[in-house]
């Protein structure tokens, strides 16, 4: 647990050193953060990388009992949002290119997401994102293109 919190607090320090902002002109955990629960429970700032851990909800599933697609584009965004913000400077998605491979379900109770800056070229960033279950069975594959404003 201690390995986390400093992960987490390592992340957070990255990217107000980056951003040249105090933590009071911030809102640190994004809002969208702390609805879906998630959790660093990785942050590796050699191979830019993070895992996100988010507990399955009721709410997110739709009609057929899977969660909701939007809602998992939303997961891979709350990986690569706080990654994103600490290897470069200000920047948006501009493209979220996924392939949902396998359902996700209640019965799972979590679901890691893990992102991982694969190219950075001028003012732009490529992200490679994946969403498995807690056996590491691959849920759905992304990837991301954001733009430095």
């Amino acid at each position: 647990m201690k390995e986390i919190s400093e992960n987490i607090t390592a992340l957070t320090q990255k990217y107000l050193d980056a951003m040249h902002k105090s933590a009071e002109e911030l809102q640190l955990p994004a809002p969208s953060f702390e609805i879906m629960k998630c959790e660093i429970v990785e942050f590796n700032e050699v191979n830019k990388s993070i895992c996100v851990k988010i507990p399955m909800q009721e709410i997110w599933l739709n009609p057929y009992g899977t969660m909701q697609g939007g809602l998992i584009m939303g997961a891979i965004d709350n990986a690569v949002g706080p990654l994103s913000l600490v290897v470069a400077s200000r920047n948006m998605t501009r493209d979220i290119r996924s392939k949902l491979l396998k359902p996700i379900v209640m019965e799972m109770e979590y679901i890691y997401v893990f992102a991982k800056l694969s190219e950075h070229k001028k003012r732009r960033l490529i992200f490679e994102s994946n969403i498995t279950n807690k056996d590491g069975d691959l849920l759905a594959t992304a990837t991301l293109t954001n733009w430095i404003i």
